[in-house]
């Protein structure tokens, strides 16, 4: 259940309305995880420097059970990063994206964990 934050200094009328359910269709074949799975939140109009400058920038938080690995990262990285290109005009060097690999047990959903419900 990857849930995924992204933070951007954008206003909201400069993130596309669909930009959730396209970047789920990207990371669900990246990652390799169902669509019903992934969990986007979008905070656009975040007060966020990078480098001391105002300039538009996104920070992503990613994390997930599993589908993260050197290898892994690299290639969402680079998918996440495109499509952040293209939706948000964002240079590549204005795309931050951190990756967390959670523990079944410490990730809560339907009433239980998952490590419990996949017992």
């Amino acid at each position: 259940m990857p849930p995924v934050r992204v933070a951007t200094n954008l206003p909201d009328k400069d993130v596309p309305a669909n930009f959730e359910e396209r970047l789920t269709d990207i990371l669900a074949d990246s990652m390799n995880k169902p669509r019903n799975r992934i969990a986007i939140e979008v905070m656009a109009g975040q007060r966020i420097t990078h480098g001391a400058s105002r300039n538009p920038v996104a920070v992503i938080k990613v994390e997930s059970i599993g589908a993260l690995s050197a290898d892994d990262n690299i290639r969402h990285t680079q998918k996440i990063t495109q499509f952040c290109q293209d939706t948000l005009k964002l240079p590549k060097d204005k795309v931050i994206i951190t990756y967390f690999d959670l523990q079944p047990i410490h990730v809560g959903f339907n009433g239980t964990t998952v490590a419990a419900a996949t017992m």
